[in-house]
């Protein structure tokens, strides 16, 4: 089995040390017998990014999303194929704010996004900071991340998460993140898929790989409990 990873933009969408949801994926995958490719893609870099079995964005500044945006536009028709054609697509932070239809910035001035599904959102002027605890359907354990944003998301159909603690998509808990088949937003950084043994496990199913179970990492699973173990005293004591 042969699988592609494309990391888009991991000069400028970096935040958070993002560039280790890829690293453990391929590695998780290469550990289960898969052989794996990563590619990336530079911010001014073009290349045809079709053909991958899986596309992630990490998360950047502001300032550093519009730009990526400005690149990333052209790549919007070959993304929404991606998308609709079922391949697995991960965002997170910000980057997930791309793929609806507009960003408006503090000062007013718009950004048309890539239009994969009809939410927007709403920057301010005030940043949003939190832990989570998120609860996603098919999981028996919760999933945790961290949030930090200026922004507000509306009108997503479909999210992703439902949150017990933080901040989701327009207020404080709620829902979090979007869905639309097998891509993925959240503004869940970490990185999430090494924060959370077991979203890293249902990417590696979607992409096709077996024996999932057979491999695991102590020092992530043990990071995980403790993690998981500290939010949920703190979300009891605020009850």
């Amino acid at each position: 089995m042969e699988l592609k990873l494309l990391h888009l933009y991991d000069d400028v969408m970096n935040l958070y040390g993002e560039y280790a949801n890829v690293s453990v994926l391929a590695r998780f995958l290469a550990d289960l017998g898969v052989d794996v490719s990563v590619d990336t893609l530079s911010l001014y870099e073009q290349q045809d990014i079709s053909g991958y079995d899986f596309y992630y964005m990490g998360s950047g500044t502001e300032r550093k999303q519009k730009l990526a945006l400005s690149q990333l536009a052209k790549y919007r028709d070959a993304l929404s194929d991606a998308c609709d054609a079922g391949k697995v697509m991960l965002f997170t932070g910000n980057s997930f704010e791309l793929l609806g239809d507009k960003i408006t910035d503090a000062d007013g001035r718009e950004y048309e996004c890539l239009h994969l599904a009809p939410f927007e959102t709403v920057e301010g002027k005030r940043r949003i900071v939190g832990d989570c605890i998120a609860d996603f359907d098919g999981f028996a354990d919760v999933l945790v991340g961290f949030i930090n944003k200026c922004s507000k998301t509306y009108g997503v159909e479909q999210p992703l998460f439902n949150l017990r603690m933080g901040f989701g998509n327009e207020a404080v808990g709620g829902t979090e993140g979007f869905r639309k088949n097998n891509c993925f937003g959240t503004h869940l950084t970490g990185p999430i898929l090494v924060k959370n043994p077991a979203m890293l496990r249902y990417i590696a199913k979607l992409l096709g790989a077996e024996n999932t179970d057979s491999v695991s990492y102590p020092f992530m699973e043990k990071g995980y409990e403790t993690t998981a173990s500290e939010l949920q005293k703190r979300l009891e004591a605020m009850k």
